[in-house]
């Protein structure tokens, strides 16, 4: 009888732990492994990748037309896209300005499709506050960051100083809104 007991203990303490491990965000831990973190300035307008403690690449942007478009905080990638439509347009057009790519975060517990980092149909707005609050790059250049980083991915954006530290929220599945007004 005492036998039964421990084996129904154990059966049950996996069946839990295999539970719990199933419900785990596996694009979290696929951030966690490339150890890959985006800041986003919205004052100079640059994007910083870093990977671990060091930026590896940064990029020229466009943020938001006024300070209060692109939010600021820290989130996640929770989307990708390859040619992604935008309301009529379908992906791969000309006319459409998300670009070649999309990374969608999540802000305020949305689906990570009304803000992101997108290519342009308009190179000359890189630089500028353009956007309706996404955050665009160089079709070239969001294809690279795209290739690179994971589903998953935490994004600080601020409009501060940039010294190279990432300094966002690492609180993983908990991403909040510092100053976001709409």
């Amino acid at each position: 009888m005492q036998k039964r007991r421990r084996l129904l203990l154990v059966m049950l303490s996996l069946s839990f732990a295999l539970v719990l491990g199933l419900f785990q965000p596996v694009v979290i831990q696929a951030a966690q492994a490339a150890n890959y973190k985006i800041e986003v300035n919205k004052k100079t307008n640059y994007l910083y990748l870093y990977q671990g403690k060091s930026v590896i690449k940064t990029y020229r942007i466009a943020t938001g037309k006024s300070k209060a478009k692109t939010p600021e905080g820290t989130f996640q990638i929770i989307t990708k896209f390859i040619k992604p439509g935008w309301k009529s347009i379908p992906g791969g057009v000309s006319e459409n300005p998300l670009g070649e790519r999309w990374n969608g975060f999540r802000v305020n517990g949305d689906n990570g499709r009304k803000y992101g980092i997108h290519g342009t149909n308009n190179p000359r707005s890189i630089g500028t506050y353009a956007s309706n609050g996404c955050i665009r790059m160089l079709n070239k250049d969001v294809i690279d960051l795209y290739d690179r980083i994971p589903e998953g991915t935490p994004v600080w954006i601020h409009s501060g100083k940039s010294n190279k530290v990432w300094r966002g929220n690492l609180d993983v599945g908990n991403y909040l809104v510092d100053n976001y007004e709409e």
